[in-house]
């Protein structure tokens, strides 16, 4: 009987992976602290830390960290301002926060670079960026930081920033059709920018990549559908892409599409629990992780944010 309990656990173990999330299902995390939609979020070692986000008021100053290992949340060193549709990335052992809204209205994105050391605890300011963004993306590729899309006139430029010489530039390269609301992730020495809002207010599923090595970019598959507001993350050698909204009429989404980087073809995997936009996804347990968002759109968000996390194992 004993050898029939070992066999079965293991059998159990083998369908379930490490952490009990059935392979090609979203399983229910530890949530939030805060419930919480359009933050910013970034993996450091087993770490995940997630920041900001949109308020009733204003924006949410507050960061929570949650330790994979320990499967328990933490509360982090607070944003010394609210920013709520900034961009997150670790690069170094920091974390890097760039722009946002600073007030839930436009015109009130900035350009500011705050940046945390986890070994001292607090944030502490970097170089401006040379132009506002908010809604953009921002992604660690060869020791540097690109920042990608977003809203604002100057939002086709791509800057980079060298945190060794604290310093920022632009790629001579525009990116090939602006917008915000994007999702942007890095791989092996590409960058791939999904989907957003064009100026005009359509939301598109146009994905763009940029060859860091030959500094120019090409266009990829496109997404299935058109979306806004969504998240992406890269595990293994597929580009995964959550939730976000459309435009008309407004709606916010579950679809959960899966790019393998070696093909050219998008596929649809489980779809995510609850349709939602304004969520993160970052790599982490053995697959992706997709925290907060909120299940309603444009003025509906605040009301309707989730401090929900789902661990989805391929």
């Amino acid at each position: 009987m004993r050898l029939a309990g070992v066999i079965a656990s293991f059998l159990l173990l083998s369908l379930t992976g490490a952490h009990g999330a059935a392979a090609g299902e979203w399983n229910d995390g530890v949530p939030m602290n805060n419930a919480r939609a359009f933050s910013s979020a970034a993996v450091r070692g087993e770490d995940i830390y997630v920041a900001g986000g949109a308020g009733i008021t204003a924006p949410q100053n507050s960061v929570e960290i949650y330790d994979m290992l320990g499967d328990i949340w933490r509360s982090g060193p607070a944003l010394p301002e609210g920013v709520q549709q900034g961009a997150m990335a670790s690069l170094g052992g920091l974390i890097y926060l760039s722009g946002g809204y600073l007030k839930e209205s436009k015109g009130a994105d900035n350009a500011s670079l705050w940046v945390l050391d986890p070994s001292l605890g607090f944030w502490v300011s970097g170089p401006d960026m040379p132009t506002p963004r908010a809604w953009h993306g921002m992604a660690a590729l060869g020791g540097k930081l690109y920042v990608v899309g977003g809203e604002g006139g100057s939002a086709a430029s791509v800057l980079v920033y060298d945190p060794g010489a604290e310093e920022w530039s632009a790629l001579s390269a525009p990116m090939p059709q602006p917008r915000s609301g994007l999702a942007l992730v890095a791989h092996k020495g590409k960058l791939y920018a999904i989907g957003g809002r064009l100026s005009n207010g359509e939301i598109t599923g146009r994905v763009d990549i940029f060859d860091v090595e030959t500094g120019s970019w090409r266009e990829g598959p496109a997404l299935p559908a058109p979306r806004a507001g969504h998240a992406a993350a890269v595990f293994g050698e597929n580009i995964h892409v959550v939730g976000g909204e459309q435009a008309s009429p407004p709606q916010t989404h579950a679809t959960h599409y899966v790019l393998d980087v070696t093909g050219k073809n998008w596929r649809e995997e489980a779809p995510l629990p609850t349709p939602r936009h304004g969520l993160t996804l970052v790599p982490g347990r053995g697959g992706v992780v997709a925290i907060g968002g909120a299940s309603g759109p444009g003025f509906y968000t605040v009301f309707t944010e989730t401090d929900s996390v789902n661990r989805y194992r391929p």
